[in-house]
């Protein structure tokens, strides 16, 4: 038990040193659009595909099923790439040659435990223009900066071809959605 305990307070602190490497919203800006525009991005998402491919072969011809249980891992990381990274693209992209409009975005933040004790955090955030709230986003989690709840002003970044903001840039940071956003209610374009 005070292994478990230890290992947890180590990991605790280690991800708080995550937290503590601040950087500015230019900074993230650079890393962002460099991040996002380059290859890292396909490759990753081939990757792991492949990764996961190899492994369920590695599993049928050796019968050997800690390869299916890699593999499913695998394939988690896999599905998770995919879902993300059309929208880091478009954050990207966007950065260099979006156009932007003034709004607001009240930031909540969701904490849970898993069964095995985890703590988690995701981050959502109501995007409103002119007062009017017009989409429901997730954000993918900063690894370089902690949102705070609440309602704060925003520059919200648009591309053509994208109904929503594909980045929003606060006075402290920038985010950009992990999921499709969804529209608000009542809402009419």
């Amino acid at each position: 038990m005070l292994t478990h305990v230890s290992l947890t307070f180590q990991l605790d602190w280690a991800l708080s040193i995550l937290y503590a490497i601040h950087m500015t919203v230019d900074e993230q800006i650079t890393e962002l659009t460099r991040t996002g525009s380059g290859k890292i991005i396909d490759v990753a998402r081939l990757g792991t595909a492949l990764l996961t491919a190899v492994l369920l072969m590695a599993g049928a011809f050796t019968g050997n099923p800690v390869f299916y249980g890699i593999a499913v891992f695998a394939a988690l990381i896999t599905f998770a790439i995919w879902q993300t990274t059309p929208h880091m693209r478009n954050a990207a992209k966007g950065l260099k040659e979006g156009f932007r409009q003034n709004g607001t975005v009240d930031i909540s933040i969701k904490q849970w435990t898993d069964p095995d004790s985890h703590r988690h955090e995701s981050f959502q955030g109501l995007i409103a223009m002119d007062n009017q709230p017009l989409w429901q986003m997730e954000f993918v989690t900063s690894q370089h900066w902690q949102p705070v709840e609440g309602k704060v002003s925003a520059q919200l970044v648009f591309i053509t071809g994208v109904e929503w903001p594909v980045v929003i840039l606060t006075d402290d940071g920038l985010l950009y959605p992990r999921l499709k956003p969804t529209r608000v209610d009542g809402f009419q374009r």
